[in-house]
């Protein structure tokens, strides 16, 4: 579950197989989830603006101990 202040990695969009890409990392500002639809989350990405992506389109990186 991804939620504000969390590291994601980016992941690529089109396609059976998605990739993540590892040069886009980027930290989660917001989360917004209207009723009735996916979660929506902003984030900013080291190599442009805050956007608002769906959580599908972003692998959260976690520590494995």
């Amino acid at each position: 579950m991804i939620k504000v202040g969390d590291i994601v990695f980016k992941k690529s969009s089109g396609g059976i197989i998605q990739r993540v890409n590892y040069s886009r990392i980027g930290l989660v500002l917001e989360t917004y989830q209207p009723s009735g639809s996916l979660p929506q989350f902003k984030v900013a990405f080291t190599d442009g603006i805050p956007a608002w992506w769906e959580g599908r389109y972003l692998h959260k990186i976690e520590d494995k101990e």
